[in-house]
């Protein structure tokens, strides 16, 4: 396949545009409950038009065709790095090509990159395309956030013998040690995620009284051992996430000495209903792939 390569410019945005929306509706028949709307080219234009300029861009053409596109944002430190990050809409390569296209793309725009001083590059990308992520492993990259989402219907399981309740102001000592046993698993191996910074007192007591988020508490023998917070879509995880009808998980975890014996299931059966009734249409989680019981989640 004959690529040309040129930096990405006004010109290219639209078909660059049609290119994501394609590859979204590829991604929304094997997971038909993601939003709509990022379906549209007149949703994702406006981000492209957003970034395009923001750090070195460049299209791939086959025959005056573009094929491909790759742009992204300059994050002057992130976790102390500067870097070039780009989103799952920031980026598109034609599928049956698309490993090819991305390393053609990327070894030439990254130097450029490097030139600005950004040494660390992000890209998030739609998980069917399968070629494009071992692409990119072969490039170097690996895997460090992932977002899951699934739809409202019950957990199997989820009815297991433990006593789950909706978090109250009153147990806010229960939820901060939790939380604060989560930060300290996510800084342990092999995670290690440090830095992360404990949220103060009155993050906790917002949280508890603000009626459109949710804590739930599992206990046995009368002590919490896990928690389970859910909200509305985290603006920390993927875009195509991130919708009215997306009700996000912001935090979960288990005691390690209880784990596998059900208890995240309960309570996760516990807030999808809980999203039911508020009028919900999915779930969705954003979690490190090197967290196993995250991932196991």
């Amino acid at each position: 396949m004959g690529i040309e390569l040129v930096p990405l410019g006004e010109e290219h945005l639209e078909d660059a545009a049609a290119l994501v929306t394609r590859r979204y509706r590829d991604l929304r028949q094997e997971v038909p409950f993601l939003p709509r709307r990022y379906a549209e080219v007149g949703t994702i234009l406006p981000l492209l038009r957003e970034v395009a300029g923001a750090a070195p861009g460049i299209v791939a053409l086959h025959g005056g065709r573009l094929v491909g596109f790759l742009s992204g944002w300059l994050l002057p430190s992130f976790r102390g790095r500067r870097t070039v990050f780009s989103p799952e809409w920031a980026s598109g390569a034609e599928p049956g090509h698309s490993r090819r296209i991305y390393e053609e793309m990327y070894s030439c725009v990254a130097a450029s990159w490097v030139a600005e001083g950004y040494l660390t590059h992000m890209i998030s990308l739609l998980a069917d395309d399968r070629d494009a992520v071992e692409g990119w492993h072969w490039l170097g990259f690996g895997m460090v956030a992932a977002d899951g989402v699934r739809t409202l219907a019950p957990v199997p399981g989820g009815d297991g013998a433990v006593e789950v309740r909706r978090a109250q102001p009153e147990d806010i000592e229960e939820f901060i040690a939790l939380d604060r046993a989560l930060c300290q698993h996510m800084a342990a191996a092999p995670v290690f995620l440090g830095g992360r910074e404990e949220a103060d007192r009155g993050y906790y007591k917002d949280w508890l009284g603000d009626p459109e988020k949710a804590v739930w508490l599992a206990y046995q023998g009368g002590e919490a051992v896990a928690y389970l917070g859910l909200g509305p879509a985290s603006d920390d995880a993927s875009t195509i996430i991130r919708d009215e009808g997306t009700a996000s998980v912001s935090g979960a975890f288990t005691r390690k000495g209880v784990r596998g014996e059900g208890i995240g299931t309960a309570l996760l059966d516990q807030g999808l209903a809980w999203a039911r009734e508020r009028g919900y249409e999915r779930c969705a989680v954003d979690f490190e792939p090197m967290n196993p019981p995250a991932a196991r989640f």
